[in-house]
């Protein structure tokens, strides 16, 4: 359960956070402000597991190929440990389950996040139904306000424990030039933001990985923050439409795929 954000030296915010700390690995999970969806609802929805335990999200891209975040799958992981289950509502409900034979990072890929994206190969194929079904990718930003969804397992509350019922949450898409008053320095063109006015809704570090949707596409993943929710500071994904022509490069599309 991997999400990454941002810890601000605080003698440098009045300074516009001329620098930051470097990001750190939060092992917990939540979307804030969300309720109950069904798998049904989000088909390309996925849990990554190792060993066992829910790491991250993710969506179904084709009937062997999952897209995820880079910052999930990088490090000392052991690909033998490493699943995907797919088809289940719940945590503890592994309705269909394959290993994960390779994974291919965005070669630009940096600690910061930028090009925060990654392919995941499937020792095998899911079936397609009405619980996995693949999505297709955005191909352009929408207007700014524009409804989006994020779904994911984790808390209600910020602090609280993860459920284990898939959760939705709508937030709204945010212009990148108005979220670099959030983050002066920290965004880059390969990054989008949402949030709610007001805060109270929001990802945070159980749902990395996983999918922002805009008219049942893929526009964003899940990808960092300061915190989770907080009036101030939209979430963070790693943006879609211009990432495209990598994914649909590197994924070994076979059947089922939105090309």
């Amino acid at each position: 359960m991997v999400k990454f954000f941002i810890v601000l030296c605080l003698a440098l915010v009045p300074a516009l956070m001329a620098e930051f700390v470097p990001l750190v690995p939060m092992l917990d999970g939540r979307i804030v402000g969300g309720s109950d969806a069904t798998i049904e609802q989000y088909p390309h929805q996925i849990s990554m597991r190792y060993r066992g335990n829910h790491r991250c999200g993710g969506s179904v891209y084709s009937s062997n190929v999952v897209v995820s975040a880079a910052h999930c799958v990088v490090g000392d992981l052991d690909l033998s440990l490493l699943t995907i289950v797919a088809g289940s509502t719940y945590l503890n409900e592994v309705t269909w389950e394959l290993p994960v034979i390779k994974i291919i990072v965005h070669e630009k890929y940096t600690s910061s996040n930028d090009y925060d994206v990654a392919i995941l190969i499937l020792g095998g194929h899911f079936p397609i139904n009405d619980k996995i079904q693949p999505i297709a990718l955005a191909t352009s930003r929408p207007e700014a306000g524009a409804e989006v969804i994020v779904t994911g397992w984790g808390t209600l509350v910020e602090g609280g424990n993860i459920p284990n019922t898939l959760q939705q949450v709508t937030v709204n898409y945010v212009e990148l030039s108005k979220c670099k008053r959030s983050y002066p320095l920290m965004l880059t063109d390969r990054m989008l933001c949402a949030n709610v006015e007001g805060g109270g809704k929001d990802a945070c570090q159980g749902d990395s990985g996983g999918p922002l949707i805009h008219e049942n596409k893929l526009l964003g993943i899940v990808s960092w923050g300061i915190g989770c929710a907080r009036k101030s500071f939209p979430g963070v994904y790693a943006s879609v439409p211009d990432l495209r022509d990598w994914i649909k490069q590197h994924a070994t599309v076979k059947e089922y795929s939105f090309l």
